[in-house]
């Protein structure tokens, strides 16, 4: 690089230092070891300079995150625990149940033997190892839900009588065995036989001729777990599977028999999250979420479920972009370690992956061009490795810097944080091991 160029860049970038490649690969140290640098993009003209900097200004702190959509998700959330960094987290769910059959003949003198409420579930998230048990109530819907609205987080469930109720010690390893087959664990909560009693009689009158006169009938179920048990989890419910749903046994003056009411797409459902402000969370947490965003530059709070997300800032970025050298991104990365002395990470395993968006002028999100153009390349998943989450934000970066793109701050969350429960704290830019904005580009005379 000539003297001119680096008189410029010390100019620009009074912040950074900067390393002259002199050759295609890089050996790196830290979070990304293993990392070859591959430009992506090659730019124009003869007088071609490799600059890489990974010391740009980075702002971020903590915020309490908005509540986020959670009608018609594949997995219904239910439970309750005490995590001690974030705090109590409560979900809980309701849905519609829709017709196997219409008018349908439950014969002459129907005694009812039992009314299952039956739900397939899969993960566990919470200290679901010291064997405790977990309570969850279900109550008929008192209003009606509908597909045609939006359901949030904080959306409250209007739950009315309480139907039945069961303690249970969930175990994703479970299995049921039930007509001769080995199904895969479900909790089965056994309801009043009255609501079997009222569905016979509602269905001679007319009201099981299709799902629209039945939901008008019956609105559907709530799932609300107990908060007796502060070492409980929460449980991802299969509604979807087709061992879920709402089935009534029963007999009658010539057999035995079984009725089932499902639970499919075409049923409005949502889950309700509740995470009682955080009482009792970690006191560098609830500072951030007041208001401290100092504290940020140490240390980051991710939860899902409408919980916490981070805010982002490259303030630095802007001075790249000049009116006498033209500058290419060959490269840029964002690489977030994870808080390996978390040592309550056992108990709640960090997620699989994370989500960075921008923020556009009036605070709403918007994909960056990298996750829509190449997903995959785009990353955000956690490398156990190197211990931490790495995005690839190259075609971002080269909008904001020479495509008139304007920069309003970035969000990290958990990706699905409407239907995963893991949560996650991370270094922030000041710390020891600190995230960090890793830029290698070209300036081009």
């Amino acid at each position: 690089m000539n003297k001119v160029i680096r008189l410029k860049l010390k100019q620009l970038l009074p912040k950074t230092v900067f390393t002259v490649l002199v050759a295609a690969g890089l050996i790196l140290t830290g979070c990304n070891a293993d990392e070859q640098l591959g430009l992506d993009i090659q730019p124009p003209g003869d007088e071609l300079n490799a600059v890489k900097s990974d010391t740009f200004l980075i702002t971020a702190y903590t915020r309490q995150a908005d509540s986020v959509r959670t009608d018609e998700t594949a997995v219904s959330l239910a439970g309750y625990y005490t995590d001690p960094v974030f705090g109590p987290t409560k979900a809980s769910f309701c849905t519609q149940l829709r017709l196997s059959g219409t008018d349908v003949n439950f014969g002459d003198n129907v005694v009812i033997d039992s009314v299952i409420l039956h739900l397939e579930y899969y993960t566990i998230y919470g200290n679901n190892k010291q064997n405790n048990r977990m309570t969850f109530n279900v109550y008929e819907l008192s209003e009606a839900i509908s597909l045609d609205s939006s359901y949030y987080a904080f959306s409250p469930i209007a739950s009315g009588r309480k139907l039945g109720g069961k303690s249970f010690l969930p175990n994703n390893e479970d299995s049921v065995y039930l007509g001769g087959k080995i199904l895969a664990p479900q909790l089965r909560i056994p309801l009043d036989k009255n609501l079997g009693k009222e569905i016979v009689e509602a269905s001679a009158m007319g009201y099981m001729a299709s799902n629209a006169v039945f939901q008008d009938f019956f609105h559907g179920i709530s799932v609300i777990p107990t908060s007796e048990n502060p070492n409980g989890s929460i449980i991802s419910f299969d509604v979807l599977s087709a061992n879920s749903g709402l089935t009534i046994y029963y007999h009658n003056d010539s057999d035995t028999l079984s009725y089932k009411f499902n639970i499919t797409t075409s049923c409005a459902r949502y889950s309700n999250f509740n995470h009682f402000s955080f009482a009792g969370g970690n006191p560098d947490l609830l500072a951030q979420i007041n208001g401290d965003t100092a504290l940020g530059q140490q240390k980051l709070y991710l939860q899902p479920l409408s919980g916490t997300e981070a805010v982002l800032k490259f303030p630095d970025v802007t001075a790249l972009a000049d009116d006498v050298f033209s500058v290419v991104i060959n490269r840029a990365e964002l690489f977030i370690p994870a808080d390996l002395s978390d040592i309550t990470n056992e108990s709640y395993p960090r997620p699989v992956k994370l989500s960075l968006v921008a923020l556009d002028e009036d605070g709403d999100y918007a994909f960056l061009s990298d996750n829509t153009i190449d997903a995959e390349t785009y990353g955000g998943t956690y490398d156990k490795n190197l211990g931490c989450y790495r995005f690839v934000i190259t075609r971002h970066m080269q909008d904001i810097i020479t495509g008139g793109k304007m920069s309003y701050g970035y969000v990290l969350m958990v990706s699905g944080t409407s239907i995963y429960g893991n949560r996650v704290i991370l270094n922030g830019p000041e710390n020891t091991n600190p995230m960090r904005l890793e830029l290698t580009y070209s300036l081009i005379q």
